[in-house]
């Protein structure tokens, strides 16, 4: 417990961090917050320099996805501005992040003087109005004798809705001094426990309703703030004995190792498409986190109605149409695991997802091939994030080891994210706590177009990277909306090896080591995929990175996703 002293009330924004387990400020410099960052270091916490501010709220989401938490600083203005494509994700898909804003000295906005970053018209409140629409709280802080109840106001609401929060705060601001009694009086980092007399009767609305049920399954989705409540499912898999299925947005929860696990299901670009017909013959679905979102539902195919439906949310829960408020996932599930009754087991055998047979060696790599021969590539360690699109289904074809953990920007989308969120990732993995050493990213080459400054960060930061960027001289997705002769569905094309090379150069001491620092490879054939994936020692010589460019068909896409558009043109779905 700290003394009553006093303390800057920077220091005090920082500690609160430290406090909720964030160890890593990501960002980019600008003169507004200098003087703040200044005190960053000193205090124990590490600072990550990004390319540019959008790139740094990617980072802080991937970060904050293992973590817990994350948090960003930038500068007034056009920085700020610049990282909201990325706190919109974040607060889309539940991720708690603080952004930290560096304004001008309140003594500044006072006087008629027209200062830079600003629009210039004297006002100072319009930035934080536009976050505010992305936040589940804002504060601008103005007043050093409430700047400790507004950080605690703000970071208590980023934890207790797992949204991002907004703190502005200016040098005058943050060197002046406060008690530092409060740090005694820790934020939530978790949601308080229903009372009894709310979870006993949705405990049992929820067991009555499964054992009364003939062909019950289990659906994972990503909602509900997945992270928190993830640790408590395959538990649940052990406990429940019954088949479970995951959604796009919730793969990489699951141990598809289990007996239990029959893949996803998406609709009509569900993988394998047997899951269509066990999913759609089922009486009740116990589901976790539902996203009902068009990518999510395969372009909204579901055929799901007179079912069932369990539906487990962040702060309450839904027997169809009675609904149990105060009843958060995070408790529900561990509490159903521990009382729930034998339910009759249902036949279950693991899912096989075997390769069709492969052609020559000297093939051309497709979609459909590359994604399965991946299953083995992985590890039990592994973090997998995919990008959004084309390989955000086609990973629904890798079968993940079990104690691995993945993930995609399923909902928001934002082409680009899933580099920079890697790069966050693999700082949070450096933790002792942490149970993975690999981040394995796949991603387009055209989504990689956006946000490739952040492989100068697996250079320099976090545990080792392996990208795969699959090449097919343009966006995919899109050419399923607007056909695959459209021009503006072509993207430039780069040399990404080189790239890869130039955004981590060699410094006078490392040249001999070069071949161990950084790995680079094309491959064009199945035999050279096959090669590389198979090849242990490959993996070895990347102590930081390994890149390895696919080169695929311009017109190949998965499966799955041809099924999806095409049941979707044809007005499949309920």
């Amino acid at each position: 417990m700290l003394k009553t002293t006093e303390i800057l009330i920077g220091d005090y924004l920082f500690l609160r961090l430290k406090q909720l387990g964030i160890e890593t400020v990501f960002g980019v410099p600008g003169d507004y917050e200098l003087a703040l960052l200044d005190l960053v270091e000193p205090l124990g916490l590490k600072w990550i320099g990004t390319p540019n501010e959008l790139i740094g709220a990617y980072a802080a989401d991937g970060y904050a996805r293992i973590n817990g938490a994350g948090a960003l600083v930038t500068t007034f203005g056009p920085g700020e501005l610049s990282a909201l494509c990325g706190i919109g994700g974040s607060y889309c898909e539940s991720v708690p992040i603080v952004h930290i804003v560096g304004y001008p000295k309140i003594s500044l906005q006072k006087t008629d003087k027209i200062l830079h970053h600003t629009l210039g018209d004297g006002r100072y409140d319009r930035y934080q109005k536009i976050s505010s629409e992305l936040s589940c709280a804002t504060t601008v802080l103005d007043d050093y004798l409430t700047a400790a109840s507004e950080i605690d106001r703000v970071l208590t609401a980023m934890m207790y809705h797992s949204k991002p929060g907004y703190i502005g705060i200016s040098e005058d601001i943050a060197y002046a001094k406060i008690p530092s009694s409060s740090l005694n009086t820790p934020i939530p980092r978790t949601l308080s426990p229903p009372a009894p007399e709310v979870q006993a009767p949705a405990l049992s609305a929820i067991i009555n309703t499964l054992q009364s049920s003939k062909v019950p399954v289990l659906m994972i989705d990503g909602g509900a703030a997945r992270s928190s409540w993830a640790q408590y499912v395959n538990p649940l898999i052990n406990t429940l004995k019954i088949p479970f299925f995951v959604t796009g947005m919730g793969k990489g929860i699951a141990d598809e190792s289990s007996p239990y696990y029959q893949g996803c299901y998406a609709g009509d670009g569900s993988y394998p498409a047997t899951v269509i017909d066990a999913v759609e013959a089922a009486d009740c679905i116990l589901w976790l986190g539902n996203f009902p979102a068009d990518f999510n539902t395969g372009m909204f195919t579901q055929r799901l109605t007179n079912k069932t439906i369990i539906d487990l949310q962040r702060f309450s829960l839904s027997v169809n149409d009675t609904k149990y408020d105060n009843a958060p996932i995070t408790f529900i599930l561990p509490s159903l695991t521990k009382s729930l009754p034998p339910l009759p087991s249902l036949p279950s055998t693991p899912l096989s997802l075997s390769l069709p047979p492969l052609p020559s060696t000297s093939s051309p790599i497709t979609h459909d091939l590359f994604f399965p021969l991946l299953s083995p590539f992985l590890r039990p360690t592994d973090i997998i994030i995919t990008e959004t699109g084309t390989v955000q289904v086609g990973i629904t074809l890798t079968h993940l080891p079990p104690n691995s953990l993945a993930w995609t920007q399923q909902v928001y989308g934002s082409i680009g994210y899933a580099a920079a969120a890697a790069a966050g990732a693999s700082v949070a993995a450096l933790h002792p706590t942490s149970a993975h050493n690999r981040i394995v990213l796949i991603t387009g080459e055209g989504s990689l177009q956006l946000s490739i400054q952040s492989l100068s960060l697996f250079r320099r930061v976090g545990v080792p990277v392996v990208v795969f960027i699959l090449n097919n001289k343009g966006y995919t997705i899109e050419r399923f909306f607007r056909g695959w002769e459209a021009g503006y569905n072509d993207v430039a094309d780069w040399d990404y090896l080189k790239l890869f090379e130039g955004f981590a150069p060699a410094t006078e001491g490392e040249k001999e080591e070069r071949e161990l620092l950084f790995k680079g490879y094309r491959v064009k054939t199945l035999g050279e995929l096959e090669d590389f994936l198979g090849d242990g020692e490959k993996l070895l010589l990347g102590k930081k990175a390994t890149c390895v460019e696919v080169i695929v068909g311009k017109e190949d896409a998965v499966e799955p996703l041809k099924r999806t558009f095409k049941s979707a043109s044809e007005g499949g779905g309920k």
